[in-house]
């Protein structure tokens, strides 16, 4: 139980690294799409990481934030059919294992069917699309899934609360957000919300700017980070540089030593 460490990677090169380093679990993404945002890695590169001990979890992203500037995370059936063809593949594989706690990290929103709740004809609001999560969070079975950044577009959309019962009741197992808009360490009143919500029917990572700069502050502020009785985790990606994929061991070490 405590709070441990997830770092998500941009190819395998920094994996080895990452676990040395300390890392507890590792987010598997496509080689050089970090400034994506993290997209879907191919069967070759989760085939790289099999002497890992460590849960893997493997990136469904078809795509990143359209060049239009429209929302992210809404998909067409096309993209929607190509995520679950990509667990199935994962799956098909042979290369994942469920008592390591390996599985998908996924999301998907939909425009509201109300525009009346919008808050502009051009800004209209969105809602977790609950039959397509819980489409890929059953195409991902007996694998866990957790619903990435997506949730912070919810966060923004005052729901939150509902959308964590929705996600446990589709059966997925956990929650990446940064507590809305922004870095972790800037909505830590919302992340404390969210943890007191999430209770034990649902797990609770939290990512966004967290480093070992800030990670101290955060587990002060948000002391359930800290309970013991409890396993919740961090998600840093420790990069070397703002320009670089590759791991810095040395933050990976430092996030780790200020929580001991």
């Amino acid at each position: 139980m405590g709070l441990r460490l997830e770092v998500p990677i941009f190819g395998p090169a920094s994996a080895e690294a990452a676990v040395l380093a300390g890392a507890s679990r590792i987010e598997l993404n496509a080689k050089g799409s970090y400034s994506a945002g993290g997209l879907t890695p191919s069967i070759e590169e989760l085939a790289a990481l099999q002497e890992l001990e460590v849960p893997i979890r493997v990136m469904i992203r078809p795509r990143g934030p359209p060049s239009s500037g429209a929302k992210d995370f809404i998909y067409s059936e096309v993209e929607l059919e190509a995520m679950e063809q990509s667990i199935h593949n994962f799956r098909a594989s042979g290369l994942m294992e469920k008592d390591r706690g390996d599985g998908f990290v996924l999301g998907v929103l939909r425009w509201t069917d109300n525009e009346q709740t919008a808050a502009g004809p051009n800004d209209h609001r969105v809602v977790l699309d609950v039959e397509n999560c819980r489409r890929l969070a059953e195409a991902a079975r007996p694998y866990k899934t957790v619903f990435h950044r997506a949730f912070d577009e919810l966060v923004l959309a005052a729901q939150s609360r509902s959308a964590l019962e929705v996600l446990a009741a589709c059966g997925v197992d956990g929650v990446l957000t940064s507590g809305g808009p922004g870095n972790a360490a800037g909505n830590i009143d919302e992340l404390h919300r969210i943890l007191e919500d999430a209770g034990n029917q649902i797990e609770i990572i939290v990512g966004g700017g967290v480093r070992s700069s800030n990670i101290v502050e955060l587990t002060r502020r948000i002391p359930l980070l800290k309970n013991k009785d409890q396993e919740h985790w961090v998600h840093s990606s420790c990069l070397t540089r703002a320009a670089s994929e590759a791991v810095d061991e040395k933050e990976v070490a430092a996030i780790l030593g200020e929580l001991a």
